[in-house]
Parts: C-alpha cells; sequence; structure tokens
C-alpha cells in the first residue's frame, strides 16, 4: 500500500470507530500523523490526503515568468518554420539567439532553457553526423591552447537579393580550435589574395598568429600538388609569418570539425534567419552574431576553473601579449610588383598533408610517387621542410621515410620566429 493508500485506510478505520492508538499499531503511524490527515481530510475531503510539494511558493532565484514564456514562444517560432527556415534549428542555442535578438533580460543561462523546455516536453531531436571514413588512427594536430591550431574555410559563393539584382559573395571563417575565437568576413571571390586578405585584415590581427594553420584543398591554397606547384600566395603568406601550413585528407572535410560547425551556424542563424538585401546590411548582421559569439554566448569548450572563462572573446583579451601577433607595420602592398599583383618570397617553414596511404603502399604526394607498404591503409603526414628542401613521412609520430624534394629559388627568413 501506497502513503496515500494508507492515509485513505486511517480514515476508513475513524469511520469505523476504530480506537486511534488500535490505527496507529496497525498502520505504523503516530497520533500526529493520524491527526494531520484526519484534519487535512475534514477540511478538504478526499483531495486533503494526497501529497503536496514541500518546495517553496517562491524562489528568488526563479526564472520570472514571462522569460518563461519568451523561452517557449520562441522555440515554437522555430518549430514552426518551413523550407530553408527549418534549418535554424530549435534547441536551447537556438532559442538563445531568438532572445537575444528579441533583447530579452535577464539573459537565461543555456541550461535554464533547457531545463524550461524539458519541463515543457518542447525538446529537440540531436541532429547526427556521418563519421569519417574508416581506417587507422588519425593524426589530429595538437590544440590544448589558444594558438596552438586554427581551422580556415569559406561559405559559398552565395547570392543576395538586391534592388540591382543578385550580388555573389564568399563568407571567410576563420576559427581557433582551443579558444573559441572566430573571424568572418564577407569577399567577392575565393581568390588567393582574399584569402591572404582576410589572414592579413582580420584573423590573424584578432587571433594572433597559430601555430599551425589548418585548410582544406581548395585550389587556391593547395594549387595544384600533382604538379609540384604548391607555393601559392596564401601558403606563402603563412610561411613568412612563421606559421605551419596543414591540409587535411582529400574528400574528408569533417577533419576541420571546429570550422566546419561555425560555418553551419553562420548559415542557419545569419544567412537564412534574415533578408539581407545588400553585403552591407549582411556584414552587420554578420558582425552582431560574431559578438554574440564571442562575448556572450559560453563556448562549449571552455571552462571557468581551465581558462577564468567561458567566452572566447574575454578569453583573448586575457592572453593579450602572449599571443603571437602580426609585426606592427607589415602590410601585403610591399609585396606587390609593377603591375599591382601579389609576390611574396618564399620563407622557410613547414608545409604538411595529411593524406591515406591506398591498400597497396601507394602514395602520391606533391609529385612524388611512394611506395610506403608499412604504411598501407594508414594515415600519414608528409611534411615539406622549405628550408631544408627535405620530404618527410610520419606514421604515428614515428618519420618512416625521407626524400630530396629541392626548391628552386631563393628561402628567406620568416619575418616571425626562425623556421624550418
Amino acid at each position: 500500500m501506497d502513503e496515500e493508500g494508507t492515509r485513505r485506510e486511517a480514515i476508513a478505520m475513524l469511520q469505523r470507530g476504530i480506537a486511534i492508538t488500535e490505527i496507529c499499531t496497525k498502520l505504523g503511524r503516530t497520533r500526529r500523523w493520524l491527526s494531520k490527515w484526519r484534519g487535512r481530510f475534514a477540511a478538504e475531503g478526499p483531495a486533503g490526503l494526497r501529497g503536496r510539494s514541500r518546495a517553496p511558493r517562491r524562489s528568488p532565484r526563479a526564472t520570472p515568468e514571462r522569460v518563461v514564456r519568451a523561452v517557449l514562444a520562441a522555440r515554437d517560432r522555430l518549430a514552426r518554420r518551413r523550407g530553408r527556415q527549418r534549418f535554424a534549428g530549435s534547441g536551447a542555442d537556438a532559442v538563445a539567439w531568438e532572445l537575444e535578438l528579441a533583447g530579452i533580460r535577464p539573459m537565461p543561462a543555456r541550461r535554464t532553457i533547457e531545463r524550461i523546455l524539458e519541463r515543457a516536453g518542447r525538446t529537440a531531436r540531436p541532429t547526427t553526423t556521418a563519421g569519417e571514413r574508416s581506417g587507422g588512427p588519425y593524426p589530429y594536430p595538437p590544440a590544448g591552447a589558444p594558438g596552438d591550431l586554427q581551422e580556415t574555410d569559406l561559405v559559398g559563393p552565395r547570392h543576395l537579393r538586391t534592388g540591382r539584382g543578385p550580388v555573389r559573395f564568399f563568407d571567410f571563417h576563420t576559427v581557433d580550435v582551443a579558444g573559441g575565437g572566430i573571424a568572418t568576413e564577407q569577399r567577392a571571390d575565393k581568390s588567393a589574395e582574399s584569402f591572404c586578405g582576410h589572414l592579413v585584415d582580420r584573423a590573424w590581427p584578432r587571433l594572433g598568429l597559430p601555430r599551425i594553420w589548418q585548410v582544406d584543398n581548395e585550389s587556391a591554397i593547395a594549387g595544384f600538388p600533382a604538379a609540384g606547384r604548391i607555393f601559392t600566395q596564401p601558403v606563402r603568406l603563412a610561411l613568412l609569418l612563421g606559421v605551419e601550413v596543414r591540409f587535411i585528407p582529400m574528400g574528408e572535410p569533417g577533419r576541420n570539425a571546429d570550422v566546419e560547425s561555425f560555418n553551419a551556424l553562420w548559415q542557419k542563424r545569419v544567412l537564412r534567419r534574415f533578408d539581407t538585401p545588400g553585403l552591407g546590411r549582411l556584414a552587420r548582421v554578420s558582425g552582431r552574431f560574431e559578438r554574440w559569439f564571442m562575448d556572450e554566448r559560453p563556448h562549449p569548450k571552455l571552462s571557468v576553473a581551465a581558462h577564468g572563462t567561458r567566452f572566447p572573446g574575454a578569453l583573448l583579451a586575457s592572453l593579450d601579449g602572449q599571443l603571437r601577433k602580426i609585426p606592427r607595420g607589415f602590410s601585403l602592398d610591399a609585396y606587390r610588383d609593377a603591375a599591382g599583383e601579389l609576390r611574396l618570397p618564399l620563407a622557410r617553414g613547414r608545409i604538411s598533408w595529411v593524406r591515406r596511404v591506398a591498400e597497396d603502399g601507394e602514395l602520391q604526394i606533391i609529385d612524388h610517387r611512394l611506395r610506403l607498404r608499412r604504411a598501407a591503409n594508414e594515415y600519414v603526414i608528409a611534411t615539406l621542410a622549405t628550408g631544408r628542401g627535405e620530404l618527410t613521412v610520419q606514421l604515428d609520430g614515428r618519420v618512416i621515410a625521407s626524400y630530396r624534394h629541392p626548391v628552386r629559388e631563393k628561402v628567406i627568413r620568416p619575418v616571425v620566429g626562425r623556421g624550418r
């Protein structure tokens, strides 16, 4: 018999005229307990025998009811979206962005929003992502601290509908993997010069120079390795500033997971959320989103215990003076020829390619066809040291092969660091 059943039985025994002492003995209860429920029954009838919450009627820390209503209303708006807008999501993070746009204060924490949605039965299903191809262990670069590793990628081409017709653009995104900082920018094309401009004008002044800059195999950066044409202007820029360049495997964009995730979030919260009749308006909306991401959205990779803050912007501010910076006065214009073309010199440094060796042990890298039977079906890192003219191949952190790769132009010292 449950507790409520025991209370009903006690009242029934009283109504049958059984003595109080006998009732308490049989049910294992006290006279005070029986008196309490006898009084409740007299005042409220059978309903008075039900249990009541012991929580206080009011809590000074409770979320204001108007904020709760705003959370649920935002969730319902997101759930009703159709077409492309359905990709905006409807979980706690999407709701938080809706509240930010609406100017709701106080802004509830993500966990508070989650609890409100859970209590109301309005939780969103998590999305799943496809895994990468099978193979040996993947050699992820270390990213333990801000500045260890940055990833750059672009979204585009995309088009805006304007009164003068469609406007084509690309959105450049750079993410600091360990620190969570981001830099975004819209440009008219995805040329090598646009990549260089994004890095020098936007990403690296804000985030600092990384130890490793990781990118996919976009030809404006990667060039045409099969023909040996690898020293593109973005690669030269990175080496000149003492940054190692690392290319992820062909056809495996998930290896740049942090920037790919940000790409999706930016498109959902900016491009598909707002009507932007021109690049100026898009830049303002994107800038607002960027400030929210940096300064108002707790980053899942950051903790107060480990970083002193959960906000990427505050973390960057605390590291001012510790991260490597572009030298004062550095300008791309100093490296243009008479026709205005960018002509960066080649500096000492390292360019790496992560590749998966074929089952027969063959690997094509730059203009080398290598036989690496011991690394068959495994991921390796092939690294060219421009200063030494040497190509090495590593498996599980150990060098398993080394080849000469003469560099047929002058190689200078980088302006940051010493290079290799």
